[in-house]
């Protein structure tokens, strides 16, 4: 990389970091890292609507199935239905998690290409990511029982609520600390518990910048999907549903490749990946 003139002052100035992608390979900052966000949805949000779709889709024919089977082995006329309302509760759940943990390692494996300007394609990107969401989804539950661990077992042991509000901020801190874990697995296909101590590496010494990057996407994330279930009902709730799980991932996934740049000297192997291509 070269050096550039500049007239403005008078001198050379650093080499500008190459940008074949959706950010620039160096280390960024947070309007870097949501602008690259929506970047990557302009340019490859068709393709990862389209393999969320078609995942949700195949998650869901093989919960309905699941479901139906079980419902049926028990089936009688006293206790049909009640049967199949209590198998109904647990596939929406199942169904709900698999989308979730979908979702972020869709965006995991898209990291790569998206930093790099390569195109990608549906099967691609589907394939790729349903091999990893299992990883992803134990990392997700994980880092969700670890943030979760110390008020749930104060509760558990009888303490009255207001014991339970100085727990609050350790839970706080647990989760942001865990955040990057669903992106670790998916992104370098660790395993969950490898997956939170990575996380736990890359956030040492940048939590409230992780914060201060994941929250602003988790909460416009719940303004949207309430406000398309206020909009336009099960409809609207449906859309969310099956849209915004992958949006909080992004800030997430580019935030992990910032850290990765500045803890690992990732831009380097980025630039010359992308100059060999």
């Amino acid at each position: 990389m070269a050096q550039h003139w500049t007239h403005a002052g008078g001198g050379w100035l650093p080499p500008r970091r190459p940008r074949p992608g959706v950010v620039p390979l160096r280390p960024l900052g947070p309007g870097e890292i949501l602008g690259g966000a929506a970047a990557t949805l302009r340019r490859y949000g068709g393709t990862l609507c389209g393999a969320l779709l078609l995942g949700q889709l195949a998650g869901a024919l093989v919960v309905a199935a699941a479901a139906g089977a079980a419902t049926l082995a028990s089936l009688s006329r006293s206790s049909g239905s009640r049967v199949f309302v209590w198998t109904l509760f647990p596939a929406a759940a199942l169904f709900l998690l698999f989308t979730c943990a979908l979702a972020t390692a869709l965006i995991a494996v898209l990291l790569r290409p998206a930093v790099l300007g390569r195109a990608v394609t549906v099967p691609g990107l589907l394939r790729a990511a349903l091999t990893r969401t299992p990883a992803v989804l134990g990392a997700q539950l994980l880092a969700l029982c670890a943030a979760t661990a110390p008020v749930v077992a104060a509760g558990a042991a009888g303490l009255p609520v207001l014991a339970l509000l100085p727990l609050l901020p350790v839970a706080l801190w647990l989760g942001v600390l865990f955040a990057l874990a669903p992106t670790a697995a998916g992104y370098e296909g660790l395993r969950p518990v490898a997956a939170l101590r990575r996380s736990a590496r890359l956030v040492r010494g940048a939590w409230w910048r992780t914060l201060g990057v994941t929250a602003p996407a988790v909460a416009f994330t719940c303004a949207a999907g309430y406000a398309l279930q206020a909009w336009f009902g099960p409809a609207g709730a449906l859309s969310a549903l099956v849209l915004l799980p992958a949006f909080p991932q992004l800030p997430a996934g580019l935030l992990y490749v910032d850290r990765l740049i500045r803890r690992e000297h990732l831009a380097e192997a980025l630039a010359t990946d992308a100059a060999d291509t």
